[in-house]
């Protein structure tokens, strides 16, 4: 089969996955007020990659649902839902789109699983402090060795990254920050929290970014990057 063949048939596969299975487990919920017409399928903007990474997640049940639309993983401090809801389109009912930034998360499993060879049950989505979006356990520890954060862009990744490496010398505080520097003084914070050794930033169509993470006096914390290879579950497991 061809390159452009194989982006079809993922995609297409994609598609018949959110309009059998995700649109109507989330319409189920009545409280929501919404139905599979109100779907904004010009919201369906997935790349080839991001479909068939989460596609390698749904069909080897690396989430399962948990009812209402909601998805969840043994480790996962919270369910995932993968539409956000906007304003009514017509009397009692609401227009939803889909939700990019976990389609990708639950693809980063996929690949955190398949291609790094982290066992199922290592793995989930959010952190217990809700900073992180995707994150790897080693057994029997209760704070993430990999810390993940997902984005829609690429250029949300660039920028979340020059910003973290700003915050990365002192504590600081969220007072006058903006919404995108918030962010991420808080992924800085929740890596002096867990002393993750690995930050993941992830994006669409593939894109990553992997950052060695080390610890130094005053709270001070160095990001190096390095290749994908640095989550390869075979470096950190006993």
């Amino acid at each position: 089969m061809r390159e452009d063949d194989l982006m079809t048939d993922s995609l297409q596969r994609f598609e018949k996955l959110l309009y059998n299975h995700l649109i109507p487990e989330f319409c189920e919920d009545a409280s929501r007020l919404v139905s599979s017409d109100s779907f904004r399928k010009a919201s369906q903007k997935i790349g080839q990659l991001d479909a068939e990474y989460f596609l390698k997640a749904w069909n080897n049940h690396l989430v399962k649902h948990r009812g209402r639309g909601l998805y969840r993983t043994s480790r996962s401090c919270a369910s995932e839902q993968f539409f956000w809801t906007g304003k009514k389109v017509s009397e009692g009912e609401r227009a939803f789109t889909l939700w990019l930034e976990p389609v990708i998360t639950v693809g980063g499993l996929a690949r955190l699983h398949f291609d790094w060879g982290w066992p199922e049950e290592l793995i989930g989505t959010q952190s217990s402090d809700w900073a992180f979006d995707l994150v790897a356990y080693l057994p029997g520890c209760d704070s993430e060795i990999i810390a993940g954060e997902v984005k829609k862009t690429r250029k949300e990744i660039d920028e979340l990254i020059e910003l973290m490496n700003g915050f990365c010398k002192s504590s600081g505080n969220m007072e006058g920050l903006s919404a995108k520097e918030r962010n991420a003084l808080r992924k800085v914070a929740g890596l002096r929290r867990s002393s993750a050794r690995v930050f993941w930033a992830l994006g669409p169509d593939g894109y990553s970014r992997s950052f060695i993470v080390s610890y130094r006096e005053n709270e001070e914390i160095h990001l190096q990057e390095r290749p994908d290879s640095i989550l390869d579950y075979a470096l950190y497991k006993e």
